[in-house]
């Protein structure tokens, strides 16, 4: 059977329209070739179907396409090529057929290649949104217009697009699909605890001052009335006399330059637990409530996947425990804690990050003739996912080293926590025979740290200090004894008083709030509210910070 161009492909007739099918009987339509009653074939073989992809051509090349491929004469020269590299003269690609072929085949190819290797229809936008954020970070991208902030329904070049997740963990991997969670920061710069710079995760909660320096001074011991003194005191059903503050200048001078919280008030009886609540946001334990005699590790922990609270019992905690400093690092923010005699124990030789042995009794529980350090007024050496990293040696420091890293802004951590030795902290017994004792040495050791620090440009740059206490000593079973907290800043009034109730994860999740990082532990709870506007009645307002 020849193949008339004129008609479409497969449309000549075979036979009279109706007429039956020549096994069967069945009627049939003139270009009907198979019969629908019993398979059967009519005519010849179906004409090539290579010949009859050729035919919907173009009149150009249909032309050509039907010349045959003897016919070498007719066929075109071809043009000459500008690349001299790869002259295609004389090149041989084959008659029609074959080049039809070719064609068919790669695009055949290409459909399966399509539809196996393709993404699905429901993750494309996400898909193309997450390169386009990639895009919008990457050093040198340009675009004609700016692309927007990401945070939570993003904006991403002027088009509101689902969250993406543009964590380290994503990026490395290739993964731009949206993600429910707010991305976590890793890497740091600078001393102590720091790394290379990553956009911090952003909190519910705005901060209501523009804080930039923390500093964190804890005495031990000392109850609110030693500090501030009180009102008045009752004896029986009497009132009697307003107790006088045995501070005269925590409790006078600074007092008149500070906002005094005067309900802040501890999480647990004992020092260390509380130190913990402000670093990592942990709850007490029956380890951590008797400050730790032995440093041991917890029993078959577990790590609530919501809150990250560690149940059990243990003072090391797992690996996988977030802290503050942790936190720091991963949003690059430098953090350093400074604890004065660190470095006083000749027999190890360690002058920072000193911690007992693991499973060992703790040798610095008490303090030693020149060496006041004492492991348990040191709360980042808990935490294994400090002290197994090299930050530990870098950021868990001495004393020493304050007054230099305040002497430039660039040097200056982020967040700071400041501890005196026994010998200093106002603990109503002596560090050691015939050595000054309670809050009067405790108010000589602040004259030495406090201007330091308010002298600084750091503090001048959003700075604040709080100094409170790890513990009552007079209150030795209350758990919510009342401490009291002075904080001192640019942003509080100066000799102002706020009586809304806070305690140690509350700073906590201040600081954390005012560096835009996920509050951690019982910090994370709802009924936890950091400093409020009462507490920085002189911050600029919401928008002007």
């Amino acid at each position: 059977m020849e193949f008339n161009p004129a008609e479409p492909p497969f449309s000549q007739s075979l036979a009279a329209h109706g007429s039956p099918c020549p096994h069967c009987g069945v009627p049939m339509a003139g270009n009907q070739r198979y019969c629908l009653g019993c398979g059967e074939r009519r005519g010849d073989a179906r004409l090539d179907p290579l010949e009859a992809a050729r035919a919907p051509l173009a009149e150009p090349l249909a032309a050509a396409a039907l010349i045959d491929e003897n016919e070498e004469a007719l066929t075109p020269e071809p043009a000459a090529s500008g690349w001299e590299g790869f002259p295609l003269e004389g090149v041989d690609f084959g008659g029609p057929r074959v080049l039809a072929a070719a064609v068919m085949g790669v695009m055949v190819v290409g459909v399966v290649l399509g539809v196996v290797a393709g993404p699905k229809a429901s993750s494309t936008s996400a898909s193309v949104a997450g390169g386009q954020a990639l895009l919008a970070q990457a050093p040198g991208s340009s675009s004609s217009s700016p692309a927007a902030p990401s945070l939570g329904g993003d904006t991403i070049g002027g088009a509101v697009s689902p969250s993406v997740d543009t964590s380290s963990a994503a990026l490395a991997s290739g993964s731009f699909g949206t993600s429910a969670t707010t991305p976590i920061s890793g890497g740091g710069g600078g001393s102590g605890g720091g790394g290379g710079k990553k956009t911090p995760t952003t909190p519910t909660v705005t901060s209501a001052a523009p804080l930039k320096h923390v500093w964190v001074i804890t005495l031990s011991g000392p109850s609110y009335n030693d500090l501030y003194g009180a009102s008045t005191a009752r004896v029986g059903r009497r009132k009697a006399l307003a107790k006088t503050a045995q501070s005269t200048y925590l409790g006078g001078e600074l007092r008149a330059k500070g906002t005094l919280l005067t309900n802040y008030r501890a999480v647990s009886a004992a020092g260390l637990p509380n130190s913990i609540a402000l670093v990592s946001g942990q709850a007490p334990n029956h380890s951590t409530d008797l400050n730790c005699p032995v440093f041991s590790d917890f029993v078959k922990p577990k790590i609530d996947s919501k809150t990250g609270l560690v149940s059990g019992d243990g003072c090391r905690y797992p690996a996988k425990t977030k802290t503050l400093p942790d936190q720091l690092t991963g949003a690059g923010l430098v953090w350093k804690g400074y604890f004065e005699s660190i470095g006083n124990d000749p027999a190890s030789g360690v002058t920072s990050c000193r911690h007992p042995d693991p499973g060992k009794a703790d040798q610095f529980a008490t303090p030693r003739p020149g060496d006041g350090y004492m492991t348990w007024r040191d709360p980042f050496v808990y935490f294994r996912s400090i002290t197994e990293s090299p930050d530990c040696g870098s950021g868990v420091v001495g004393l020493d080293r304050l007054v230099p890293d305040l002497k430039k802004l660039e040097d200056t951590p982020s967040y700071s926590m400041v501890v005196p030795d026994a010998c200093h902290d106002g603990s109503p017994t002596s560090c050691v025979p015939d050595a000054p004792a309670g809050v009067a040495a405790a108010d000589e050791w602040l004259k030495q740290i406090v201007p330091a620090i308010t002298g600084s440009d750091a503090y001048a740059d959003g700075g604040m200090i709080v100094i409170t206490s790890d513990h009552a000593a007079a209150s030795p079973t209350d758990a919510k004894a009342n401490l009291g907290a002075l904080v001192i800043s640019p942003y509080a009034a100066a000799g102002g008083t706020v009586s809304t109730a806070y305690d140690h994860y509350s700073l906590l999740k201040t600081v954390e709030v005012a560096f835009k990082l996920d509050p951690l532990g019982k910090s994370a709870g709802s009924a936890v509210k950091p400093f409020g506007t009462k507490v920085f009645a002189n911050a600029p307002a919401p928008g002007n910070n």
